[in-house]
């Protein structure tokens, strides 16, 4: 027959074995519960850093769109103004060349001498070149508007960039 103190021996051992198996499964459990934690705080973390730079990306390039559209307003505005001033000046221009027409006409033939045909076509002649001179001041003048423009919308479009 087996001893009894052999089987207290082995009950002991059992519980032993059963303690420590109990306290590592324990510990194991802890351990991923820890893990787990660690996991999701740091997935917590990443999710809120990506929020931000999304945030501020969306912020930069709401910035970016604001200033574009300000300068395209300022475009806008400008070209407005620069068409109405090439308006004003082609109609300063076709007032000056109608003016011009008009005293180029001949003068009546009774009133005609010599010394008034001579200042008549030094007259014509200055008259001619007045007109060729202010259309070609208001072809420069149209010219600059066109380069004025060019150059506001690029200054538009750099200040577009530095919002960044």
């Amino acid at each position: 027959m087996i001893p009894l103190r052999l089987y207290l021996y082995a009950g002991a051992a059992l519980a032993i074995a059963g303690a420590l198996w109990g306290y590592g499964h324990h510990q194991k459990n802890q351990g991923r519960a820890e893990v787990q934690a660690k996991f999701d705080a740091y997935i917590a973390k990443q999710t809120a850093e990506t929020l931000q730079a999304s945030l501020a990306n969306q912020e930069t390039s709401l910035l970016k769109q604001k200033a574009v559209d300000r300068s395209r307003q300022n475009d806008y505005e400008n070209t407005k103004k620069l068409a109405s001033a090439n308006a004003r000046l082609n109609g300063t221009v076709a007032g000056l060349l109608g003016d011009i027409a008009a005293r180029d006409s001949q003068p009546q033939a009774s009133d005609a001498t010599e010394a008034s045909a001579r200042a008549y076509a030094e007259a014509k002649t200055s008259r001619e070149l007045l007109g060729e001179c202010s259309s070609r001041y208001s072809e420069v003048a149209g010219e600059a508007g066109e380069l004025a423009k060019q150059v506001v919308g690029l200054q538009g479009f750099i200040q577009a960039l530095q919002v960044e």
